[in-house]
């Protein structure tokens, strides 16, 4: 589900279905500023950002933690991304600037 109009973290976790029971996953656009939430799989995101318009080098991942409320940027889409930062290949990012201009992305579309 791309993220259309800010929504309140709280109905969020009332979207049916819930795949996980303390996590929801979610990708983002960068440069767009949209987030896709709620799917089994970040790559499902991933396409659902893809056929909205999305480019491949704009897309990064996490995961929102529900109890206690947290985001951890791990997943997938965040491999080339870092390669591409110059700051390793794995899947969890590290550098902070890229996360906290990707954190006010996700405040924008979740309150």
């Amino acid at each position: 589900m791309i993220i259309k109009s800010a929504i309140n973290l709280e109905e969020l976790w009332n979207i049916e279905p819930q795949y996980f029971p303390n996590m929801m996953k979610f990708c983002l656009d960068r440069k767009r500023r949209v987030v896709a939430i709620n799917e089994e799989m970040h790559n499902d995101l991933e396409i659902e950002l893809y056929e909205d318009g999305s480019d491949d080098h704009d897309i990064f991942g996490g995961n929102i933690m529900k109890s206690p409320v947290s985001v951890v940027w791990e997943a997938h889409p965040n491999i080339n991304r870092n390669k591409e930062l110059g700051i390793g290949s794995g899947r969890v990012l590290t550098d902070q600037a890229t996360i906290d201009e990707l954190f006010d992305i996700l405040k924008e579309n979740i309150r």
